[in-house]
């Protein structure tokens, strides 16, 4: 037996039970033997098997020892109706004694009625076995003045009751230890000091019945009690009948009733007592708190919980012990890992199972593996050293470019439109610094951000500056059109942002609203070896930012193929197309990969964030800045070019040569793409 229940013969207050032949009235039997064999009435507590007590021998009830807790609290249920007939029937009485007028009657005198409400409370519920009513005109008398029994008789097909008068064979009622002592009884009628009394509330009865020619009394005062007035003894017991145990553990419940003595407070009169078969109510051991057997169980409280198997009855040992989170069975082949922590996969007591601690940070695993993915520490560290260096160089980039402002090569392409590039690859080169720690509601917001506005400001800089050579260049007319100065094309590029950063706001606002809805920002994914990691969700509106990117390269695309034929210097036209179909086709293939497979282990997904960033915007401004400095052409096309690229604070200068020498060279004609080309050539 396990160490969780004491199930000793020692006997603390409790119910009685009934021997099947009574003594003659007056005729005291003898002391019960005391070699009796308790071990099937232990066994029967924990197999609820009834055969286990066919050849046991009893000469008494067996009472397991006291429990000093409360009664569970799913046994509220079903005794409801066995608690609702004991009260009512208390309160019944409570309002016959405490009548003015039936005060001095005597025990004889209503003996029948007394008959019929003893055998009635049988009738309230399947589960009372046994009804028994004691009456005592004696507040002192350690013995009852009348003691009722009524016992269901089961005699072939018919139900039947047996009742029988003990009054005379109150001490025979008793038997020794392990059997349940009177405590039901002397308990209400002598409370011990501390004890609380049984819960009385007073009523007031006004009299005004024309069917009383003369009454003796206008108003009444009762006393009445409830549910919270019916006791419980502190353990249940198995009957003895025939020098058999009757299968079936059985609780007594009792309530007391008074009447009134003379200065109209409550007195003593005699207790109401139901045996409930509660052999069908379960027993939780895995309950916490202070009711019957709770916390009895045997799992191990750090590694392990109790779950209880209902439909057993009353039986001791019906749980199953499961691992806790962050433990695993080795017990469990690996290959069921959806049976982890299931009820199917708990072992039911006796036996115990084996419940060894996971990887530290794993909530559920099937063995002592790494259930997180282990982060190459070394390898993260080296890509955002990496980085870092590659986004000081371009910081460095924007120092020096403003130092030099008066080279022709910088004033080429616009010390403005060049510092707005620079700062977009500094947004563009910070994923990978997000990348590298663990997701979170704000880093995946953030990352949105600076992804959108970095490619916003870097490849929209460079569509306009291809927007405003198609302007100049390829007008039908030798007319001198509008110069688009640096600063229009900013306040372009700045209308672009604000409907970038609107669309990022109502996405911003749209995604804290699923989180307000229980829909994650950032989820578990899995890796192809069944390690977890954190991964930033990607929904309906990633595919709509990344599919906007290439729809806006494509524009760009379009722009280049118009402006492919235009002479400028160091050729920056065809290195921005170079750019912008680079972007095109790897951030094509970035998305395609991103989305596929995002169950890519995170260092790689790192890594992969680390090339492509490099292959595209590192690229992108090698390819607008290294031919400014290692490209030499003739002296003639490069004042050309860079008159018609001049800052606009020469614009007036270089629009004049436009119109006098590089016009009139053209002989006053209109401008075809054709010309360009043998111009260039």
């Amino acid at each position: 037996m396990p160490n969780s229940t004491d199930l000793s013969a020692n006997t603390t207050g409790g119910s009685e039970a009934f021997p099947s032949e009574l003594p003659e009235f007056g005729e005291i039997p003898s002391e019960a033997p005391t070699e009796d064999d308790w071990s099937p009435a232990e066994t029967f507590l924990y197999t609820g098997d009834p055969s286990t007590m066919s050849m046991a021998r009893c000469s008494r009830a067996y009472s397991i020892k006291g429990q000093t807790g409360s009664l569970p609290s799913n046994f509220h249920i079903p005794l409801g109706p066995a608690l609702d007939a004991l009260a009512n029937t208390a309160n019944f009485l409570n309002m016959v004694f405490q009548a003015s007028d039936l005060r001095e009657s005597t025990v004889d005198e209503d003996m029948e009625w007394y008959h019929a409400l003893v055998r009635s409370l049988l009738e309230a519920d399947f589960l009372i076995q046994r009804a028994l009513l004691t009456f005592d005109a004696d507040p002192t008398a350690q013995v009852p003045q009348l003691v009722l029994c009524a016992t269901r008789n089961p005699t072939g097909k018919q139900q039947g009751i047996l009742l029988q008068d003990l009054s005379k064979a109150w001490d025979s009622l008793h038997p020794p230890a392990p059997a349940p002592d009177d405590s039901w009884f002397r308990k209400l009628k002598f409370p011990e000091f501390g004890q609380p009394s049984v819960a009385l509330s007073k009523r007031v009865l006004l009299n005004d019945l024309s069917t009383l020619d003369t009454p003796k009394w206008g108003q009444g005062d009762s006393y009445v009690t409830n549910r919270a007035g019916v006791q419980y003894a502190s353990s249940p017991f198995l009957d003895c009948k025939d020098g058999y145990f009757k299968p079936g553990w059985v609780l007594t419940l009792s309530a007391s009733f008074y009447g009134l003595k003379p200065d109209l407070t409550p007195e003593f009169r005699g207790v109401i007592r139901v045996d409930v078969n509660i052999q069908d109510i379960d027993l939780d051991q895995c309950a916490t708190g202070d009711s019957w057997f709770a916390d009895t169980h045997q799992c191990n409280r750090t590694s392990m919980e109790c779950v209880p198997v209902p439909g057993r009855g009353f039986r001791l040992g019906q749980y199953c012990c499961r691992c806790k989170e962050g433990y695993y069975n080795p017990e469990i082949p690996p290959e069921n890992p959806e049976n982890n922590g299931s009820e199917s996969s708990a072992t039911c007591y006796p036996n115990m199972p084996i419940c060894l601690p996971c990887w530290p940070g794993c909530k559920r695993c099937q063995d002592s593996t790494p259930c997180w993915v282990q982060e190459d520490r070394l390898l993260r560290a080296a890509v955002l050293a990496l980085q870092g260096v590659f986004m000081f160089l371009v910081f460095v980039s924007m120092l020096v470019s403003y130092q030099h402002r008066q080279n022709r090569r910088i004033r080429a392409s616009s010390l403005l439109l060049l510092e707005t590039i620079l700062f977009g690859s500094l947004l563009l080169y910070f994923p990978v610094f997000i990348l590298y720690f663990k997701p979170s509601t704000f880093r995946c917001i953030l990352l949105r951000w600076v992804r959108m506005l970095g490619f916003s400001i870097v490849y929209g800089t460079i569509t306009l500056k291809m927007y405003r050579v198609l302007k100049v260049f390829l007008s039908r007319t030798a007319q001198r059109m509008p110069y688009i100065s640096s600063l229009h094309l900013l306040r372009i590029l700045g209308v672009m942002l604000m409907t970038v950063s609107w669309f990022l706001c109502a996405w911003t606002v749209g995604v804290l609203q699923n989180r307000d809805r229980s829909i994650p920002v950032f989820l578990t994914a899995t890796t192809a070896d069944g390690q977890g990691f954190s991964l930033c969700y990607l929904d309906r509106w990633d595919y709509m930012m990344a599919v906007a990117e290439l729809l806006f390269l494509c524009w760009g695309s379009s722009l280049w193929t118009a402006v492919r034929p235009v002479p400028s210097a160091f050729h920056e036209p065809r290195y921005m197309g170079i750019a912008i179909h680079n972007e095109l086709l790897l951030s094509s293939m970035f998305h395609l990969f991103r989305f596929t497979f995002q169950s890519l282990h995170p260092d790689w997904m790192l890594l992969l964030s680390f090339i492509h960033t490099h292959v595209t915007i590192t690229v992108t401004l090698m390819l607008l800045l290294v031919p400014k400095f290692f490209y030499k052409s003739k002296a003639r096309k490069e004042e050309i070019a860079a008159e018609v690229y001049e800052d606009e604070l020469d614009l007036r200068r270089s629009a004049s040569f436009l119109n006098n020498s590089f016009c009139s060279a053209l002989s006053e004609r209109s401008m075809d793409p054709d010309d360009f080309q043998v111009l260039h050539a």
